[in-house]
């Protein structure tokens, strides 16, 4: 149970990954008060910490288990 539960949710982050990437990519701004670049390191940031996040619960998940016979 407890692997399934990390499989879903290393998809889930993986997926919040790559949305985080397009929001930082695709981030405009202009005017008097432009905060964009400030907006693209944040979620750039984010992105690396949910990437890793992901990572980890993938692992976790696919993690191979060795039966050991005697």
């Amino acid at each position: 149970m407890k692997k399934a539960i990390c499989r879903i949710l290393s998809v889930i982050m993986l997926a919040v990954t790559a949305f985080l990437i397009y929001c930082a990519i695709t981030v405009t701004g202009s005017g008097f008060l432009d905060l964009s670049n400030i907006v693209r390191y944040v979620l750039t940031g984010m992105a690396v910490i949910s990437g890793a996040i992901a990572l980890v619960l993938a692992r976790i998940g696919w993690k191979n288990e060795v039966v050991w016979q005697a």
